[in-house]
């Protein structure tokens, strides 16, 4: 048998734990106090939060699930390409079928809006044209528009933004929740507070049962027909050995750089007619993954 020399294999070795280490820097680690679980009998979908975005609707969410509020509550509000709702389904007709749910909701005051803060260090540029924001790009992996003039940047309404509901005023938000599940709905840009992303599980979230647009605004009218939130958790609360890990692609690298330009020239030896190099903010979820438990 040929004998590989000691050098050769050195080398070889060098070489994979350079590349790993160079593959690692590509990516961060989401922090397990920012990753949100909501688990249904289809299976668990992760969410990131953003508390840079929306810092008191952060709070009150974590607060939210650590007093369990949503365990046991259901998906009430399920509107095909559009959004799916949950929690105590105050002021719906839901309501009147869930009135200790509702009563639990008068504990958490509405909150002031967030619905767009001063700009941020970070922001990757997406180098394309925009119908609702003069700039689009992305802050750790979330799609943000800015306003130069006004100095301001916001989250985007993209397939798997996580939000809270409101009513008509403003001043509103309590305890409701969305998540976007159809095409991105961006008429709600500064106009709710979104302050998360879905990760992971976007597939379970497609399985709920959905409602009728024209019958209560969407609203499942039969409670039984209604998905039930097994449970919410915020992964710090697991044990480290049990949770799950997520790693988010770094926009500031040459590999973010590379596959946003594969996305903006796709497979040109496929197309007749080569479409313009314009890529849609919503067309360019930053890729997540999953990674080994700490």
């Amino acid at each position: 048998m040929k004998r590989v020399p000691f050098a050769a294999v050195m080398a070889i070795s060098w070489i994979c734990c350079a590349q790993a280490a160079d593959d690692a820097a590509q990516w961060r680690k989401v922090d397990p106090e920012n990753l949100v679980l909501i688990e249904t009998k289809y299976g668990t979908t992760a969410v990131e939060l953003a508390p840079a975005f929306a810092p008191k609707h952060v709070e009150r969410l974590k607060a939210l699930i650590r007093a369990h509020f949503y365990d046991g509550l259901s998906f009430y509000r399920v509107i095909e390409g559009f959004v799916a709702q949950g929690g105590a389904g105050e002021d719906t007709a839901s309501t009147a079928a869930k009135p200790k749910d509702a009563a639990k909701s008068e504990q958490w005051p509405p909150l002031t809006r967030e619905f767009e803060h001063p700009t941020s260090k970070g922001f990757t540029a997406l180098g394309s044209p925009d119908l609702f924001a003069r700039r689009t790009g992305h802050v750790d992996g979330f799609p943000v528009g800015r306003d130069r003039k006004s100095k301001t940047e916001w989250l985007i309404h993209c397939p798997g933004t996580f939000a809270f509901a409101r009513d008509n005023a403003p001043d509103t938000a309590t305890t409701e929740f969305y998540v976007v599940i159809g095409e991105a709905p961006r008429r709600l840009d500064r106009n709710l507070s979104a302050f998360g992303r879905v990760i992971d599980g976007m597939q379970y979230l497609q399985k709920l049962e959905r409602g009728d647009p024209a019958v209560d605004n969407g609203v499942i009218a039969d409670p039984a027909k209604q998905d039930k939130i097994v449970r919410m958790r915020i992964a710090a609360d697991i044990a480290p050995s049990e949770r799950p890990a997520y790693e988010v692609m770094r926009t500031d690298t040459k590999s973010f750089a590379a596959w946003k330009a594969n996305k903006k020239n796709p497979a040109p030896g496929f197309y007749l007619r080569q479409p313009p190099a314009i890529l849609d903010i919503c067309l360019a979820p930053v890729p997540s993954r999953k990674a080994a438990a700490p």
